[in-house]
């Protein structure tokens, strides 16, 4: 048998999945304030939170060092991170992302890497190398939007409309 040399096998064996982005529009809430904003949370397949980025544009309390400071990311899936932000201004996790019923009450999400699907809403959903990348909208038009403003590059798109069949976009 012909043994393939290592950029052929990179050709034609997909890479395997390592981690997920979760991104959207979520709120920072801290406890005087709070602020709409894009984030894009990359989650191992282990639940290990990488890393944060949020905006542009940056709410302005996150542009000063804080540790333990009541910070939160919540995301439109009923998801909620706390943050940190070290003295470079990176973001990290606070600990686990957590999962919220109906605001009664908040609990460790076992399997944050995995989206919920919300009714009514519309997953981007993408694979770029070794990463998924999961993005909700309320329109169709806005994931497409989504798509081709900022993820182009990806290896595969598709729309999950709440009702019937994927949508491929690439």
């Amino acid at each position: 048998m012909q043994q393939l040399h290592a950029f052929e096998r990179e050709i034609l064996v997909p890479e395997l999945v390592r981690s997920v982005v979760l991104a959207g529009i979520g709120i920072i809430r801290w406890p005087t304030g709070e602020k709409a904003a894009d984030y894009r949370v990359t989650v191992g397949l282990d639940s290990a939170i990488g890393p944060i980025r949020i905006g542009p544009p940056v709410p302005s309390i996150l542009g000063r060092p804080i540790r333990h400071g009541n910070i939160f990311l919540y995301m439109k899936d009923r998801r909620r991170i706390a943050l940190n932000i070290a003295p470079n201004g990176q973001l990290s996790a606070d600990g686990p992302i957590e999962r919220g019923r109906d605001e009664l009450g908040w609990w460790t999400d076992t399997t944050p890497w995995i989206p919920i699907d919300i009714p009514d809403h519309f997953t981007l959903a993408m694979k770029a190398g070794p990463v998924l990348i999961f993005q909700s909208h309320a329109t169709r038009e806005q994931a497409e939007t989504a798509y081709h403003q900022h993820w182009q590059h990806v290896d595969t798109a598709e729309i999950r409309p709440p009702l019937g069949r994927p949508i491929q976009l690439k």
